[in-house]
């Protein structure tokens, strides 16, 4: 079972948000779907996310499409930046009735995607977020700054000096009005280097950009 897209914008101005679902294989199967804050171990039990899902469980046949309807229920977030929680979606297959009595393995996938609260004030304009990052070298790490209000989802972090390239591992997304710092490995920390930054937009898509640090 998989959903179109893999993150979802959630408008302040929405009065709720419309996810589909799709079953391409020739088994049913039952999802159950559940929010929260920031836990990556998070279940359906202990779901702390604002929001609700109409189903929050259903069963989706072979070769079928499930639309799902998910409403923020929470209070007051701040209206100069986005918010960011976290979806999530159990998918469960089911079992023949020819093979209930036979022991089998059962594969139970759980999805986690990044959910973001958009305010109305800040608008819908995402476009340029990856060429407003502010990059700059202190000794041996960088500094990258998001001036704006949106999320930057760094996606990869590609290093080149001469010949040589490299990648800054454990990139982080950034989040607005704030900075990250990134440790430069050895052979990168002094000269001339040029950054690939890759930064995932609206729609899942990785747009590039490519800056010279001194």
């Amino acid at each position: 079972v998989t959903m179109l897209g893999n993150r979802i914008i959630y408008n302040e101005n929405s009065r709720d948000k419309t996810l589909v679902f799709s079953n391409d294989n020739e088994t049913p199967a039952l999802v159950q779907i559940w929010t929260d804050i920031n836990n990556p171990k998070s279940s359906p039990d202990n779901a702390d996310g604002p929001f609700v899902a109409v189903p929050a469980i259903f069963n989706i046949t072979d070769n079928s499409r499930q639309n799902v309807r998910l409403t923020y229920t929470g209070g007051k977030l701040p209206d100069d930046r986005e918010s960011v929680f976290y979806f999530n979606y159990l998918s469960i297959p089911s079992v023949k009735k020819e093979d209930a009595d036979k022991n089998k393995l059962m594969i139970v996938v759980t999805n986690r995607m990044k959910l973001f609260y958009r305010p109305a004030k800040i608008g819908n304009d995402t476009a340029d977020v990856i060429n407003k990052l502010e990059v700059s070298r202190q000794g041996n790490t960088l500094d990258v700054r998001n001036p704006t209000p949106f999320y930057a989802s760094v996606s990869s972090a590609a290093l080149s000096a001469g010949n040589k390239r490299g990648q800054i591992e454990n990139t982080t997304m950034i989040a607005p009005y704030s900075s990250e710092k990134w440790s430069l490995p050895a052979g990168y920390q002094s000269g001339n280097i040029t950054l690939l930054l890759g930064v995932i937009n609206d729609y899942g898509v990785e747009k590039t950009r490519s800056i010279t640090l001194n």
